[in-house]
This record gives structure tokens, C-alpha cells and sequence, in this order.
């Protein structure tokens, strides 16, 4: 090079219209690259279809509600009807219901009847006139069968969609309980996870160029412009879909409960699910009633459920009591922070308080998880936030899909050119 030459070119990193270009994937990379798309091949659609069935049983209950306004009627009165009393009445009134508990929900008592399944007919009481609003079933089948496929894999009997070989019981090592469709919502709610980290490693555009990675290129053709919109709704959905996979795991699996613990102080509930038997005379639901508010002043009673010899309460604790006035279960129609388990022949008690241990342990132990993932922990305006989230999986579905689209015809067309060059 002599003296006069100009020097060379400084090199700098590559650009696109000014964008710093993204980092290359080295073998990690490429490794989480295989992982989110098995994951998306396996569990994919199954995923976009749990999510956006989960999306609609937001506003389930809402739903309801716009449907039959009429049930839900409340009238002011110094001295309302009490849940047991509503209940009472119904079956006085009403013995072919075969009424067996009641639920307090915005301010309505919803006299159920027989069963754990929700598909039985309901009575709505309002306690301000003592009347029955109304009688029906709580939620519109269509909404029934989004509850089924959602919550139990169509394996929940009594409830439309019903399909028995997903209720199919599994041995060990799956757990007591743990049937064919419990499974596989677990194993959902695991890839999820994946699926979140994977796709968030695969994200990361390196430190120089993170502009990139929230933005998309709207000018360049459909396969940018999808690939860029699948990236930055993935990153920015990303609490969201890890909450929902952790909870979503959680319900049917309890590796997340041990992983939990083992990292966060706290210890896994073991409290014993229902209370000792006794063998004295039959105890009353009143009775029951007056001793547990008996030894919980401030408490409401929002709930009663007889179930197998053992009478549940519901009970929402005041802002002076030790379960504070957080009900995680406050807008759904299961309310109350604080349950209380007594047998119905003078046996023992199992009072599952809110508000004891540390703040890790009560995150997850008292129906926080539940809140977090069906969003009852905030007024249906808020809940909006879940609606937008719980959508995303449908708006990464059909880009991801558009973009294996156009990669698998590109490598298509470079197999039959190849192909043609070599005859």
C-alpha cells in the first residue's frame, strides 16, 4: 500500500436501514432455537386453543351476568338474609333442586345443588327482600364446555363435551387422583414454560442492537414484518405467559410446589385436606355456622358447602383481621380468603387461615396462584390486562406459523434449484 492510498475501511457492524444488526446464534442458541419449535409443533395449537378458550372464561361469569340480568339483583336492607338462610329457604321451597350449598357472589346468594360439577340448577336469592331472583344455571353451555376444555381436558363428567377416556385414572408415579386429561394439562402448562425461556433466549438481540428487538419492520415484506411482530409480542407477553405455565403446571403437577420452596422461603401445605371424624350425634349446619364466626369476629360468611360429613365455610376476613381484606377469590363466584372445614358429627376442625407465615408461603398458598391465572384478583375493567395477554398465544400461533411458512418454502425452492444445477 503506498503512502497516498487511502486507508481501508474501518469495519463496522451491519445495518439495515440504520438498525444495528441482531447477534448471530451460537450452538446454545441454536439448541433453545430446537426446543421452542418442538414445543411449538407438539404443544402449539393445543396451547393456542387453551388460551384463548381461558380468555373467554374471564368474563365468564360476566357473561352470565349480562345474559340474565335479572338474577343479579341486589335490594338494601339494615337486616339482609344470611347465606344459610337463603339456602334454607330454597329447599323449603324448591326440594327438586336437592339445594345443598350456597355462594355469595357480588352480593347475590347462589343456592347450589348436588355435586362438585357446575352444571346443576341454581337458585338466586337476594338477600335484601329474601326473594328468589331467579332459577337456572349459572353459566351458558357454551361457556360450560370452554370450562371443561379449559380446566379439566373435557374430562370433567356432568358438564358438555364430556369425553370419559380423557377422566381415565393414571397409576403411580403421576399421583393420587391424576387422570389422563389432569395429565396432559400438566404437561401444557410445563411446555408453556419452555416454550416462555426458550423464546426469550432465542429473543435477546445482544446489548447493541436491543432496539431491534422491540421493533417491527412494517415496509419490508410479510415474513419481517411477522417475524418482528412474533419477537416483540413474545418478549413483552412474557410475565404473563410464565405466570399462566407455572400456575397452569402447578394445578395438576408438584414440581413447581417443591421448586418453589426450595428456592423461597416458606414450607409446601400440609394441612390435612378434611377434618377427624367424629362419632357423636349429628352436628347442624346452624350450629356448625355459629361456632365458626363464633371464633372468627369480623368474618363474613360468604360461603357454605356440605360435602361427604364435612361442612366447608367461606369466610372473607375484615381489615383487622390477620387474613387482612385481600380475597384473591373476590370476583369469582368461589369468594372468600379464609375456609374452615368442620365434620358434621362433632369431629375436628381444619380452619385454613389466610395471612399466617411469610409472604412467599401466602403467595402461594392461599389462592393467590388462582387469582393470578383466571385473573380474579381484580375488578373485570383491569382484567382487561389478562384479555390482551391471554390473546397473545392466538397472534404468536398465526405468525409463527406464517413464518415456518415462508422458511420451509424458501428452503423448498433452494432444495429444486440445487436439484436443477446438478442435472
Amino acid at each position: 500500500m503506498s503512502r497516498d492510498s487511502p486507508p481501508p475501511p474501518i469495519p463496522r457492524l451491519a445495518t439495515t436501514r440504520g438498525r444495528p444488526a441482531r447477534r448471530a446464534q451460537g450452538p446454545v442458541g441454536k439448541w433453545w432455537i430446537r426446543v421452542h419449535r418442538w414445543a411449538s409443533i407438539v404443544f402449539g395449537l393445543w396451547f393456542v386453543v387453551q388460551a384463548t378458550s381461558g380468555a373467554v372464561l374471564l368474563y365468564g361469569s360476566d357473561i352470565a351476568r349480562s345474559l340474565h340480568p335479572e338474577r343479579y339483583t341486589v335490594t338494601s336492607s339494615a337486616t339482609p338474609m344470611g347465606p344459610l338462610e337463603s339456602l334454607r329457604m330454597v329447599q323449603a321451597l324448591h326440594p327438586e333442586l336437592g339445594a345443598v350449598g350456597v355462594q355469595t357472589y357480588e352480593g347475590v346468594h347462589m343456592v347450589r345443588g348436588p355435586g362438585d360439577s357446575r352444571d346443576h340448577i341454581d337458585a338466586f336469592v337476594d338477600p335484601g327482600t329474601g326473594r328468589i331472583n331467579g332459577i337456572g344455571r349459572e353459566l351458558p353451555g357454551f361457556v360450560m364446555f370452554l370450562l371443561n376444555l379449559h380446566d379439566c381436558a373435557l374430562a370433567c363428567e356432568g358438564m358438555p363435551g364430556y369425553l370419559p377416556w380423557l377422566a381415565t385414572p393414571l397409576a403411580a408415579p403421576f399421583g393420587e387422583g391424576a387422570t389422563l386429561g389432569t395429565w396432559l394439562l400438566g404437561a401444557l402448562g410445563t411446555s408453556v414454560i419452555l416454550l416462555t425461556v426458550s423464546g426469550a433466549v432465542i429473543w435477546w438481540p445482544g446489548r447493541r442492537a436491543l432496539r431491534t428487538g422491540f421493533t417491527v419492520r412494517r415496509h419490508k415484506g410479510r415474513y419481517a414484518r411477522d417475524l418482528d411482530l412474533h419477537r416483540v409480542v413474545g418478549i413483552v407477553a412474557v410475565p404473563f405467559l410464565l405466570m399462566w405455565g407455572v400456575t397452569g403446571a402447578a394445578f395438576y403437577y408438584q414440581w413447581p410446589q417443591r421448586a418453589y420452596f426450595a428456592l423461597l422461603p416458606g414450607q409446601a401445605d400440609t394441612a390435612p385436606a378434611r377434618p377427624n371424624p367424629g362419632e357423636g350425634p349429628p352436628l347442624s349446619l346452624e350450629r356448625a355456622r355459629d361456632g365458626v364466626l363464633a371464633s372468627n369476629p369480623g368474618a363474613q360468611l360468604v360461603g357454605v358447602t356440605p360435602v361427604s360429613g364435612t361442612y366447608w365455610f367461606a369466610l372473607r376476613d375484615g381489615p383487622g383481621e390477620p387474613g387482612g381484606s385481600f380475597d384473591p377469590y373476590r370476583y369469582s363466584t368461589f369468594a372468600g380468603n379464609h375456609s374452615v372445614a368442620v365434620d358434621d358429627r362433632g369431629g375436628g376442625t381444619v380452619d385454613r387461615l389466610s395471612g399466617g407465615g411469610p409472604f412467599t408461603e401466602r403467595v402461594w398458598r392461599d389462592g393467590t396462584l388462582y387469582g393470578l391465572h383466571f385473573g380474579t384478583l381484580v375488578a373485570p375493567l383491569p382484567r382487561a390486562l389478562w384479555l390482551a395477554f391471554g390473546l397473545s398465544p392466538l397472534v404468536l400461533g398465526v405468525t409463527g406459523f406464517t413464518v415456518w411458512r415462508v422458511k420451509n418454502r424458501s428452503a423448498r425452492n433452494r432444495r429444486r434449484r440445487r436439484a436443477a444445477t446438478t442435472l
